[in-house]
């Protein structure tokens, strides 16, 4: 196997970087997007608004990683990404919300990463063009799944040199894209983020996880929580927020998952009951240490340590 030299801000494991234990915080991300992305779709039945910006927000909620999912015109990407620098990790987005693309789109992500030390990977949102509600268990198409790029686009990017060596790419799947159908994308990813979009199928999160598991044995994973009902455009009960996140920690200290992603920074300041929850949450636990041995560092299979 070739040797693939990892620049050291890719390896994301605290320990690597400094000799303090781990925390839960450090594992922890927050799902960014634009100020006020919602006002107009997903609030507006409720009269719900946020004017939050992304670092803001998740520097209110405690949160030092993020996952930046940019849309609209956010105006010259350097000025944007000025705040941005005050966070510790940053994944952006080759992939936006809709599963959108392009050339230019991935070009000015991997302009941005060249310059900023702490844009560590990169994500796929919406990757699977196949239904987002419902279960690993239930039905699905047999032959393989459509998607934003293909299999060997995949390949591409995974190989392209950022700051002289590799940084993770995640991809984003739903439960009910859990199935065979995504196998061959999947091959061609390091991380995976599983996502329950209806709240009622969280009653299965437990089953649905362990089919991802078992879908994609090799994959560094992680668990992304919604603090809102984006299917129903409604909030999300406060029991459901917990029960997520309560499994989350479990499989976090238990070397099961890798982090915990909760979506997003354009639901705080709306006054929700799940984000006020999540927020108390982290100042709980957030500083707890992890398991040294329970927990590895965050990069892709093939990917070696190095200089």
């Amino acid at each position: 196997m070739t040797r693939v030299i990892l620049t050291a801000t890719a390896v994301l494991c605290c320990a690597s970087l400094d000799l303090r234990a781990e925390t839960v915080r450090d594992r922890l991300w927050i799902w960014g997007r634009p100020a006020g992305v919602y006002n107009n779709t997903h609030f507006r039945p409720m009269g719900l608004r946020s004017t939050v910006e992304p670092v803001a927000g998740a520097e209110e909620m405690g949160i030092k990683n993020m996952t930046f999912i940019a849309t609209g015109d956010l105006g010259p990407l350097d000025d944007y990404y000025r705040p941005f620098e005050r966070l510790d990790r940053v994944y952006w987005s080759l992939v936006a919300a809709g599963g959108g693309t392009s050339q230019a789109a991935r070009e000015a992500a991997y302009g941005l990463a060249e310059k900023h030390k702490n844009v560590v990977g990169f994500i796929l949102d919406d990757f699977f063009h196949e239904p987002s509600g419902g279960n690993a268990a239930d039905p699905g198409p047999e032959k393989p799944f459509r998607a934003s790029l293909t299999p060997a686009e995949l390949r591409a990017i995974r190989q392209r040199s950022v700051r002289g060596g590799r940084v993770p790419l995640m991809c984003v799947i739903y439960t009910a894209q859990v199935k065979p159908g995504a196998r061959a994308h999947l091959a061609e990813v390091d991380q995976i983020c599983l996502w329950t979009w209806r709240p009622p199928d969280l009653k299965n999160l437990e089953a649905n996880f362990t089919a991802l598991e078992r879908l994609a044995p090799d994959k560094q994973l992680f668990l992304g929580c919604y603090m809102f009902n984006f299917s129903n455009n409604k909030p999300l009960p406060v029991p459901l927020m917990q029960k997520q996140v309560e499994l989350g920690y479990q499989w976090l200290r238990s070397g099961r998952i890798q982090g915990i992603i909760f979506l997003s920074t354009g639901t705080v300041g709306a006054g929700l009951e799940a984000v006020d929850w999540t927020r108390q949450w982290i100042r709980t636990h957030g500083d707890q240490p992890l398991p040294a041995a329970k927990v590895t560092s965050l990069i892709g299979p093939s990917m070696s340590r190095g200089s």
